[in-house]
């Protein structure tokens, strides 16, 4: 009977094994062997106006520097203005952004009493600034590159995108362990899983920053949700049901910091992993009945809505197969799913390192991915269990290095 239930309960856990581990290799192979698919360029087109949000919450630290990034962009300025939002700092934030709009007529402040939150910040924005056709999120420590916007609007010439994300590079990326597996991790997520799923016209991911979106559509469809930890993803998912294309666009660059504590790594990928099973909640039991996608756009986005499941069913087929090993006669289970599902990741990594021709110094710290990734599967069980247990959402501050980039 014990063995019984034991194969009964690995089924659902092969299933999402299997279904991560086709996926991640579609995505591979279509992110190396098919060809980019370039925006189109219209001679004669003009550009569109643009607004460009910054959301910030006590980002003295980096502020400055975004302020000298912006002014560098390669945009006409009678079509661009910026304004920065103050989502209820209580550190210099406040007076250093009236002193970059002292500086440059296009840059305006927008102070919010209260903290209210990154997606009513970003709403707020929408509603107090009319002007822009497209909507350009940058958080206070990115740095585009100077023809970043430029890159960027080129994929709106296409009337049915409605958002546009840009190909983000981590600058700190050996300042510490956790900081080169973020480095590492970001990197595949990007040029793997969204680049081919770009060049598969299968809706890559709108990020929190670098990221433009038609602002028509933006309002149309509510704007960004608000009480949610990832109203990007939300977005992401919202608008592609709605029949509108999204585009990753990895001549879009800025570059950022992450965490360089392990700390600071496991709360965000905490909240990432919260925020994923809010979105998974709101999205998964729609996408199964929602009929009028085409049927791998409505496979992929259903996966990515569940995205920190397969974390969850490594953990299980981890524990099954300790289990088999303890007593083969009664169960046996396919470990061979198991070695697979760990070491598809580590063949990306691989590959993609290769691809980019990496530092001696990012190979040399290959052997950290193991220990940072059972990191990140604590991080999604201890997300699970905030969301079943429906503790209180508790906004953390994303921990800054002390220089700026």
């Amino acid at each position: 009977m014990l063995g019984f239930l034991f194969k009964l309960l690995s089924l659902p856990i092969l299933a999402i094994l299997l279904a991560f581990n086709l996926r991640r290799i579609v995505l591979t192979m279509a992110a190396f062997f098919l060809p980019r698919r370039r925006p189109p360029i219209g001679a004669n087109a003009e550009l569109p106006t643009v607004l460009i949000l910054v959301p910030c919450r006590d980002e003295e630290l980096v502020l400055e520097g975004l302020g000298r990034s912006l002014q560098q962009l390669i945009y006409p300025s009678d079509k661009l203005q910026i304004v920065l939002i103050d989502d209820g700092s209580t550190d210099n934030t406040l007076p250093i952004m009236r002193q970059l709009a002292r500086e440059n007529p296009n840059v305006h402040v927008l102070s919010l009493p209260q903290n209210v939150g990154k997606a009513n910040a970003l709403n707020a924005a929408l509603a107090a600034c009319s002007s822009g056709e497209i909507v350009y999120v940058v958080d206070a420590d990115h740095r585009p590159e100077p023809n970043t916007l430029l890159a960027l609007v080129r994929y709106f010439n296409t009337p049915n995108v409605a958002g546009v994300t840009g190909h983000t590079i981590v600058s700190n990326a050996l300042a510490s362990p956790s900081a080169y597996y973020s480095a590492v991790e970001s990197a595949v997520h990007q040029m793997i899983t969204m680049r081919g799923k770009d060049r598969l016209d299968l809706a890559p991911a709108l990020l929190g920053a670098n990221c433009a979106y038609r602002r028509a559509t933006l309002v149309q469809y509510g704007g960004f949700a608000p009480g949610v930890f990832l109203e990007d993803s939300d977005l992401t998912i919202r608008l592609s049901r709605a029949g509108y294309h999204l585009r990753f666009a990895e001549d879009a660059i800025a570059y950022f910091q992450v965490p360089e504590t392990r700390i600071g790594y496991l709360n965000q990928h905490a909240r990432w992993a919260r925020g994923f099973n809010d979105v998974a909640i709101d999205h998964a039991r729609g996408l199964i009945h929602q009929s009028n996608l085409r049927p791998l756009l409505r496979l992929e986005l259903f996966l990515f809505a569940v995205g920190y499941l397969d974390r969850i069913a490594l953990l299980g087929a981890g524990a099954l197969t300790l289990l088999s090993a303890l007593a083969p006669r009664r169960f046996r289970f396919p470990r061979a799913i198991l070695y697979l599902s760990l070491l598809t990741p580590f063949a990306q990594i691989i590959a993609l390192l290769l691809e980019q021709r990496a530092s001696a110094a990012m190979w040399l710290r290959l052997p950290l991915v193991p220990l940072f990734f059972a990191l990140d599967v604590y991080a999604a069980v201890r997300a699970m269990f905030d969301s079943l247990l429906k503790r209180k959402r508790i906004w953390t501050r994303t921990p800054r290095s002390t220089h700026d980039l």
